[in-house]
């Protein structure tokens, strides 16, 4: 599946988060606070402390302010449902060009 020409992976299940990042070594992921059995915080803390994983930035969206429990888990930015496609793409550009520019310093 593709988005705005990049490559999208979904994944259903907290438990395949890990996994799917270690394999695909995505550019970011896309998080819903809500998931089946659960929410993010878990997911997103384990993807934070995982070694290869942590600069990975990790955009969580939800239709209830979890803005600042997101922040605290670890997540890099928080939208807040309904947005408009475009402002989620912006977001996710944003996050991408500030890894972007902090990996361009670490050199």
């Amino acid at each position: 599946m593709s988005l705005e020409g990049d490559e999208v992976v979904a994944v259903s299940r907290p438990e395949e988060i890990i996994p799917m990042a270690e394999r695909e070594k995505p550019d970011l992921i896309l998080m819903d606070f809500h998931l089946a059995g659960g929410n993010a915080l878990d997911p997103l803390a384990a993807l934070k402390a995982h070694e290869m994983l942590r600069g990975i930035p990790v955009l969580v969206t939800s239709g209830m302010d979890e803005e600042t429990r997101c922040l605290e888990a670890g997540a890099d930015g928080f939208i807040l449902k309904p947005f408009r496609p475009s402002k989620l793409l912006e977001r996710m550009e944003e996050l991408l060009n500030h890894r972007d520019n902090s990996r361009a310093h670490l050199t």
